[in-house]
């Protein structure tokens, strides 16, 4: 009975043993992966009006996971943007991006060459997965920096002219004119539109009261013309008719003007010999005029009528900061029936002038001849004014502001092109960063150039993470023109323990313009770094010889030297002859400073010497796939069989190998049994003695 409880409480505690062994056996939950992706590279770049540029933006995998299946996307943000973009190469997708690795992606930018000048955000979105098929998403903004002279569009309304000299009460007459763009620049909802014939008891007799054309490009011209016709109400005399012409710039904003010219109206029969001029053209200076630069506009002024004209004042209205640079008032003394004179003005702009194009107005004041009677029995002539616009191209991209000097328009230097070879660096190894820098500026030369660069990151052991290779990181140019580049390369190394991520150079630009004024700015260059990987094995235990059908071992341990995880390593044996299907072993991520123990089986399966192949495969930083193979010759030989069966000596059984976690449950077990055992034992002799005593 005693034996039983002794035997009963070795069960419990067995069961126990047992449960605790598989309950330190559980592993904890894996975390989550989360990788994360970031834009390298500058966050401005520098683009024309009217050009396309290609741009290279480094994604970088800041985090510790890989990102899988990395779609990027680029939208320009805000309303009516100037830029179009599209992705080269099929750089917008990525089947991953390893931990601090990157992916460049290409994208060709263009500008409309409307465009205002300014910065325009463009938008980098990235929607990625991670190796627990997690879903993340991701973005970064940059600039394109547009530097546009011209943005200003300017439509005017030229050669406005009436088909009739005169028109008798009641009749129908035309109103022409040229719509010119005289801008380089597009505009955009461009509309015509006579106003005021109420208040002339004028109408609309065929078509609309207006013209409209959605876009106009630039340096274009549009004939336009309207139907007209007048009442028994309409006035005698001179008639003033207003055409309004409203249009819009690129980004929106509305431009309006006005512009007039004059319908003589007359009863039936009626002959009064009034004095009727007309504008017969009006032409502007063609080009764009930069400050205290001098445009000619010609008008030619014809008399309509069968009166001779007398006292007419031809006026220039200039607009504020131009100026004249002849007389701005001509007067013609006489001008006969049908006699046409051609006059002419010159303007120019000043220092407080902007860069657009600016509506001249050129009026012509006339006497009629005739005479107004009023209430009081006094008499008063009737004078008529038209008047005409023309368009003025100015350029001052510095203009001066009231109460100032004029500014000095400053030189710039920018990196228009930078490229590293290789594109991606390996520490502890040289590469070249070629750099351009260019002169922005239209007409100014820059000189004394002195170009650094510096990087502010460092490293723990070695400082700096670029150091220059048997030259300097320190450049100097004489003198670049305007609009002109200078190339330069510079030779540099990685440090060994250079981190692999994308690192930014600072390149720092000191130069001087024409009057020895000092300048000093920074242009921001990105380089990718990666860390080479090293795996090493130590001395592969095998045996050379073997027999069909005997299985046989190869073991080696392996070391990760270098300082970067190896993702993805497996470890399999191939050969023609052997069966290796049990000697695959796949490790996954090695950690950088680990060992790994190897002991793969196969088995001879024909006579003869046969290659066996150990291929060990892995991924380094940048993706790539590396593969290592070792080669081993083996003498296969048939199996030898004893002659005589009964002699045969039983092949030893393969020594059965346990976890550690099993052997150990069995050691308890015997423990246990045992000490069950010598307990009983002892009871039972004492018993014994008792009993003999007794």
């Amino acid at each position: 009975m005693k034996f039983l409880k002794i035997l009963l409480i070795a069960i419990i505690f067995i069961n126990s043993t047992i449960s605790l062994a598989f309950a330190n056996d559980t592993t904890e939950a894996p975390s989550v992966s989360k990788p994360s992706l970031k834009m390298g590279g500058n966050n401005t770049y520098s683009i024309e009006a009217g050009k396309s540029t290609e741009v290279t933006i480094p994604i970088v995998n800041t985090s510790a996971d890989i990102a899988f299946d990395v779609l990027i996307k680029a939208k320009a943000s805000g309303e009516n943007s100037p830029l179009s973009i599209n992705f080269l190469n099929s750089s917008d997708r990525a089947s991953q991006i390893l931990r601090g690795g990157s992916h460049n992606v290409v994208l060709s930018i263009g500008v409309d060459k409307n465009a205002t000048t300014g910065k325009y955000p463009i938008t980098l979105e990235y929607s990625f997965t991670s190796s627990d098929k997690g879903t993340f998403t991701g973005s970064d903004t940059f600039y394109v920096k547009i530097d546009n002279g011209s943005v200003v569009p300017t439509v005017a309304l030229n050669n406005l002219k009436v088909s009739k000299d005169s028109v008798t009460l009641g009749d129908s007459f035309d109103i022409t004119a040229s719509l010119e763009n005289v801008s380089s620049i597009e505009a955009n909802n461009v509309n015509v539109e006579i106003i005021g014939l109420e208040e002339n008891n004028m109408t609309v007799t065929g078509g609309k009261s207006n013209v409209f054309f959605p876009k106009m490009s630039g340096n274009t011209t549009q004939p336009i013309s309207f139907k007209l016709a007048t009442t028994n109400l309409t006035k005698e005399g001179a008639n003033k008719i207003t055409l309004k012409v409203t249009y819009n710039d690129f980004s929106g904003k509305e431009y309006t003007k006005d512009y007039f010219t004059y319908v003589t109206a007359s009863k039936k029969g009626s002959s009064n010999g009034n004095v009727d001029l007309k504008v017969t053209s009006l032409t502007a200076p063609t080009g764009t005029f930069n400050v205290g630069q001098s445009g000619t506009f010609k008008l030619k002024i014809k008399n309509s009528s069968n009166t001779e004209a007398k006292g007419i004042k031809v006026t220039a209205k200039l607009p504020e900061n131009i100026v004249p640079t002849s007389s701005n008032i001509v007067l013609i003394d006489t001008l006969s029936p049908n006699q046409e004179k051609e006059v002419a003005f010159s303007v120019a702009p000043t220092a407080s002038a902007i860069t657009q194009t600016y509506s001249i107005g050129f009026s012509v004041e006339y006497d009629t001849g005739s005479k107004t009677t009023g209430t009081d029995g006094t008499t008063t002539s009737n004078n008529i004014v038209m008047e005409q616009y023309a368009g003025f191209n100015v350029n001052n991209p510095t203009p001066k502001k009231e109460g100032e000097e004029a500014k000095t328009s400053v030189p710039k230097i920018i990196v228009s092109r930078y490229e590293s070879n290789p594109t991606i660096v390996e520490a502890g190894k040289s590469f070249e960063l070629s750099m351009n820098f260019k002169n922005t500026h239209e007409s100014k030369t820059v000189k004394n150039i002195k170009i650094y660069l510096t990087v502010e990151d460092k490293t723990e052991e070695k400082g700096n993470v670029f150091a220059p290779d048997n030259s300097s990181t320190t450049y100097f140019i004489d003198s670049i023109a305007p609009k002109q580049e200078v190339s330069h390369t510079f030779n540099l190394f990685a440090v060994p323990d250079a981190k692999p991520r994308s690192y930014t150079v600072n390149v720092n630009l000191e130069y001087e313009d024409e009057q020895a004024n000092e300048y000093k700015s920074t242009e921001l260059v990105g380089v990718n770094v990666k860390q080479q990987a090293n795996l090493e094995l130590s001395e592969i235990t095998k045996q050379d010889i073997g027999n069909v059908g005997n299985p046989m071992n190869i073991n080696f341990q392996l070391y990760n030297t270098g300082k970067v995880t190896l993702s993805n390593l497996m470890i399999k044996l191939e050969g023609e002859g052997f069966d290796t299907s049990t000697s695959t072993n796949f490790i996954g991520n090695f950690e950088p400073g680990a060992t790994e123990y190897y002991d793969g089986m196969f088995t001879p399966m024909q006579v003869g010497e046969n290659t066996l192949k150990l291929i060990i495969t892995y991924n380094d930083t940048d993706g790539k796939e590396v593969e290592k193979i070792e080669e081993f010759k083996i003498n296969v030989e048939e199996m030898v069989m004893p002659e005589d069966p009964s002699m045969m000596e039983p092949l030893p059984e393969p020594e059965k190998k346990f976890p550690v976690k099993t052997i150990g449950i069995i050691c308890a077990v015997v423990f246990v049994i045992g000490i069950g055992i010598f307990i009983f034992v002892k009871k039972a002799k004492a018993k014994k003695e008792l009993d003999f005593n007794d």
